[in-house]
């Protein structure tokens, strides 16, 4: 292997590590700090709330949000955060709030909250409802950028039922779902770190959300 070989290898190497994410994830059922009557309430209107714990090395990391669903094995992307929104994670420890609310007789309203600033409100997203699917715990990271938090989905297809346990501990990230276990019509939610730009001036606005507190700048 020549010099310049070599070279290009370590580049491409270097490159793939730049790519990944140290971040751990942690689970909270938000309901489950309720009173007994207001848990029971929320159960019969089919409302489920989770808190995703991200713990890492942000340091003033800019955090994109991403729906990708499955349909067939085919994905579809959306980023779910304009180019003005700049949610910038300041702190190892960050919080997201997703709360899941039926909407009409066959629709899921999913949105995500930042409790940390003012319980700001980032996204609000419509799915199907289905009553085999749950909000799922995602565990493991992504092959790439971005790093799965949460899932709407069934589990593991299992004597005509759905085996959610087994999905949470088969250590497979989502995108990898039906090629694995034939799991179909999905959607999950990531999140990927990259390099906060500054309000620099030329922006007609821009919009900073953050534990620092929130900064909307006009251009005059």
């Amino acid at each position: 292997m020549n010099k310049q070989t070599i070279i290009t290898v370590l580049l491409a190497l270097v490159a793939l590590v730049g790519q990944g994410q140290t971040i751990k994830t942690d689970y909270e059922d938000v309901l489950d700090s309720l009173p007994i009557a207001m848990q029971q309430y929320m159960a019969m209107q089919g409302v489920q709330h989770f808190r995703v714990i991200l713990t890492g090395d942000f340091n003033g990391k800019r955090a994109k949000l991403k729906k990708i669903t499955c349909d067939n094995g085919k994905f579809d992307e959306r980023i779910l955060l304009s180019d003005i929104m700049h949610l910038v994670f300041t702190d190892s420890i960050e919080r997201l709030d997703f709360m899941a609310v039926p909407f009409g007789s066959d629709s899921l309203r999913i949105a995500c909250f930042y409790p940390e600033c003012n319980n700001y409100r980032l996204f609000e997203d419509k799915v199907k409802a289905d009553n085999m699917k749950i909000l799922l715990e995602t565990l493991t990271p992504g092959n790439g950028p971005d790093y799965p938090v949460i899932a709407y989905s069934s589990g593991i297809p299992v004597n005509g039922g759905t085996w959610f346990c087994g999905l949470r501990d088969a250590g497979i990230e989502p995108r990898l779902w039906y090629e694995k276990h034939g799991i179909n019509d999905y959607v999950y939610y990531t999140v990927t770190l990259q390099d906060d730009v500054p309000f620099d001036g030329k922006a007609d606005f821009y919009l900073r959300i953050s534990k620092e507190g929130s900064l909307g700048m006009h251009k005059h």
